[in-house]
């Protein structure tokens, strides 16, 4: 089964040049922004080959704009570059939007947070 957190935190850090990405976030996280946080909530696996995970992706930023401009740019990036493509030894044969990126509270007055959830369907390289 292919660790999708872990492939795509690499791709993510590899596709935006400044932007941190990691499961958890670091305890002096507002100064370490822009982050990425991903999250797999779930998903199925056919036992074999083919896994089908729901994602959080979660972006970080100082200003509501900065995480929302983050947050669409991406989801564009996973449609338009990572759909198709080989990367942390999974093929990604295919990327949905199951809920678009949105503001979330955050406790921290100092960061502003949007998440997306997205389905994969991917398979060994």
């Amino acid at each position: 089964m292919i660790d999708i957190e872990a492939a795509l935190t690499v791709w993510l850090q590899d596709a935006f040049e400044g932007v941190h990405a990691s499961t958890e976030t670091p305890p002096d996280l507002e100064r370490r922004l822009p982050w990425l946080q991903v999250e797999r909530l779930g998903g199925p696996y056919d036992g074999f080959r083919r896994d089908q995970p729901i994602v959080d992706i979660t972006s970080f930023a100082a200003t509501g704009t900065a995480a929302s401009d983050l947050a669409l740019l991406v989801q564009q990036a996973l449609h338009d570059q990572l759909q198709g493509a080989t990367a942390g030894g999974a093929v990604f044969a295919r990327v949905q939007t199951r809920t678009g990126p949105h503001k979330v509270p955050y406790d921290n007055p100092n960061l502003r947070r949007y998440e997306a959830t997205y389905a994969f369907v991917v398979h060994p390289a």
